[in-house]
């Protein structure tokens, strides 16, 4: 059997880090913060997982390099016409391995953007990988039926948005019930021991104050 087609079944995940300020006439515009996952591993599907994610990188990279530090150079430009004092813009990109083992590897990663003083942004991607092939895996396929899952996940995740709701645990927009299913998003998880957190984007089921909704689901609970 080939190197690259052996079964895999964990990997050490480490991190390449960067930093960069970006000024305008020497000062202060904007702080980016990367942390890149590094995998310990030199296997074909293993170096196809690590473009990925550099590629996700560069991606922000771009953004916060080009359109975000354009518009940091603007705001600072008007609080100096406006005597008024800047606060540098940030950005920064981090992740958390939620799973690591049974030949998988899940993660999620955040990129948040500060406007000054304003309140961050954040935008929230879920991947989980086969090791042993580097492709990524799908919510539909952790139903081995493949029949009814979407309305199955959305169903349990209707529950518990009711119960918390319902306790106060949790302060969700009027129309909740019609945004889970149409904000659904199957890209939108990531795998831990336990099952499956299917997440939502800031501003869809509540405000941004509550954060990035999460809701953990065991799949024996979402497979019956």
């Amino acid at each position: 059997m080939e190197l690259g087609k052996r079964r895999v079944e964990s990997i050490e995940v480490g991190s390449v880090p960067e930093e960069k300020v970006l000024t305008l006439e020497e000062e202060p515009v904007l702080t980016l913060s990367l942390r890149v996952p590094a995998l310990e591993g030199d296997t074909p599907p293993l170096r196809r997982i690590g473009r990925c994610f550099a590629r996700q990188a560069q991606v922000w990279r771009a953004r916060w390099e080009g359109p975000l530090y354009a518009a940091a150079c603007a705001a600072l430009t008007e609080a100096r016409e406006q005597s008024r004092p800047f606060v540098p813009w940030t950005s920064a990109l981090d992740f958390t391995v939620t799973r690591s083992g049974g030949g998988l590897l899940s993660l999620h990663t955040d990129a948040a953007e500060r406007h000054g003083t304003a309140r961050p942004l954040l935008v929230r991607s879920g991947e989980t990988w086969d090791l042993t092939s580097g492709t990524p895996i799908s919510l539909s396929s952790l139903f081995p039926s493949g029949r009814r899952w979407r309305q199955q996940v959305i169903s349990a995740i209707e529950e518990q948005c009711a119960g918390r709701a319902a306790s106060g645990e949790f302060l969700f927009y009027e129309d909740w019930p019609r945004r889970v299913a149409l904000d659904f998003d199957p890209d939108n998880f990531y795998m831990t021991e336990d099952g499956v957190v299917v997440f939502y984007p800031l501003h869809t089921l509540c405000p941004a104050a509550e954060g990035i909704p999460e809701f953990p689901l065991t799949l024996p609970e979402i497979s019956h």
